[in-house]
């Protein structure tokens, strides 16, 4: 067994040496020290030494003295932090056999190796994950050196990966070859692009997408068709005809129209054409953030939900702030699409709606006969009645939004198993009580607001914190101002200038 487990060791020594002799080279070893060779049984020297062996003795003592000098290296690469540690895992593993946190000596002592746990995707409707070193870890062959991964922020890009080594100056090469390697597993294998991902880049299931369930008006598919799919299934076409991959486009329209169902299905065309797409959730993601994810992430689709919320609830100029970062990326080298969804078109300022800063307004609003019929098919199938009078079908989902005939027709569905038991067949009486169930809600929807309110103005704000705080009446409000300066430095009170009354003493300090 001893025998056995020696020579594990040694080959497993060898394939650490020849690892590192690999990567020395991708590093640049054979170019970098151009003047040093080893070759035959001469020792070779530079002419400038002739006649003065005491010089090169001291050469050759600083050259080897620098070489076991100890160095940092760093490089920070374009990718999220947990894209870097899974490349390096990988690297480590696939050069080394294994990657292994180290421990780090902290204040009161040693502190464990850490690791953490990172989301590949989803594979077959499951989440992939797998566990590794984050901080300190083990470089294999190379004993006095520690390679760490972290992140930083970056202004322009945000939070971004880091890789650092302190080892000897010999070794250098070595981790330079190394740096290179994870780059390139990052350039071809990221756990990102391509992919569907949240704000916080949580994985979105793309494959759990059907789009021929999701129906609009003719006249809509086709614009969705020719300004968010095509752009990314015919990218390259486009572009060899001078099109720009870089495009903004806004879907407007009521609730319940299927604006967020659109976006599902933009992500999944994405990931199939090798975009990476971006989902912006309402309320938890931030999309300048992600903006700045999708240009790093590119080919990229970055999909915004309600952009009308944010303006009218935190910064009315948020979508000319959101499209100046977009315009800021140029045009040259940039496939990224972005697309903004609004209940409300017409509180967009005016000027965003011009051709140049939106390329696309497109209206999703009810939908027309021939999609209620493809709808009522999709939800039921064969319980529907072959004869059925669609287009009194039709005549009873007026003023409904494409939510509401979903919820009508799945309803029918509903009555029939309660009355008997089982699905039944639907037929067109029951597709028209189930939606003329749906009145009284369409109609208490019609009547409830769906605005945010707003916050009055900062001077108002503080005017009414000052009469409540000290009874002084509003409209004398620009009298104690233009006063307050002079009479704060003497503690003096505040008169009416027409009564001559004392209206508030001032308490200074």
């Amino acid at each position: 067994m001893a025998v056995t487990t020696k020579t594990a060791q040694t080959t497993q020594l060898a394939l650490q040496a020849a690892a590192l002799q690999q990567l020395a080279i991708i590093g640049g070893a054979m170019t970098n020290e151009e003047d040093i060779a080893f070759e035959g049984k001469k020792f070779v020297f530079p002419t400038q030494f002739q006649g003065d062996l005491p010089g090169l003795n001291r050469f050759v003592t600083r050259y080897v003295q620098s070489q076991e000098e100890a160095v940092i290296v760093r490089q920070s690469f374009d990718y999220r932090p947990f894209d870097v540690a899974y490349a390096t895992y990988i690297c480590l593993r696939e050069h080394f056999g294994y990657a292994q946190g180290k421990a780090r000596q902290g204040m009161f002592g040693p502190e464990p190796p850490e690791e953490i746990t990172v989301a590949v995707g989803y594979v077959n409707g499951k989440l992939v994950r797998h566990t590794v070193p984050w901080g300190d870890m083990v470089l294999p062959g190379l004993k006095e050196s520690v390679l760490s991964i972290g992140s930083y922020i970056d202004r322009e890009k945000g939070e971004l990966g880091i890789l650092s080594a302190r080892c000897r100056r010999g070794d250098k090469p070595g981790i330079d070859g190394f740096f290179r390697v994870v780059e390139n597993q990052l350039e071809t294998n990221s756990i990102y692009r391509g992919h569907a991902v949240f704000g916080n880049m949580d994985f979105f299931d793309a494959d759990l997408v059907d789009p021929s369930r999701f129906v609009y008006d003719t006249d809509v598919w086709a614009q969705v068709e020719t300004n968010i799919l095509s752009p990314m299934r015919h990218s390259q076409v486009l572009e060899s005809y001078g099109l720009s991959p870089k495009r903004v486009v806004l879907l407007e329209g009521p609730f319940g129209t299927g604006k967020s169902a659109l976006g599902r299905t933009a992500a999944k065309v994405a990931a199939g054409n090798g975009w990476t797409a971006l989902l912006a959730r309402p309320g938890e993601d931030d999309p300048f953030a992600m903006l700045q994810t999708a240009k790093l992430y590119q080919p990229a689709m970055l999909f915004v939900e309600d952009v009308d919320v944010i303006s009218n609830t935190q910064d009315p100029a948020y979508v000319s702030k959101l499209l100046d970062q977009f315009d800021g990326f140029g045009n040259k080298d940039v496939r990224m699409l972005l697309v903004l969804t609004t209940n409300h078109a017409d509180r967009i300022h005016k000027g965003m709606l011009r051709p140049g800063r939106l390329d696309a307004v497109i209206h999703i609003g009810n939908m027309d006969r021939p999609g209620v019929e493809k709808l009522c098919h999709i939800i039921v199938g064969d319980s529907l009645e072959p004869d059925n009078d669609y287009d009194r079908v039709f005549e009873a989902t007026a003023d409904f939004t494409p939510a509401f005939v979903k919820e009508a027709i799945e309803r029918a569905m509903r009555y029939t198993i309660a009355r008997t038991g089982e699905p039944g067949t639907i037929n067109t009486d029951d597709l028209v009580h189930a939606c003329n169930s749906l009145r009284a809600q369409l109609a208490l929807q019609e009547a409830a607001s769906d605005s945010h309110e707003k916050l009055p103005p900062l001077d108002q704000q503080f005017r009414d914190m000052i009469a409540q705080a000290t009874g002084i009446d509003l409209g004398q409000l620009s009298q104690v101002t233009s006063n307050a300066v002079y009479q704060r430095l003497y503690g003096a009170p505040l008169q009416d200038e027409k009564t001559g009354k004392i209206t508030h003493r001032l308490i200074t300090n």
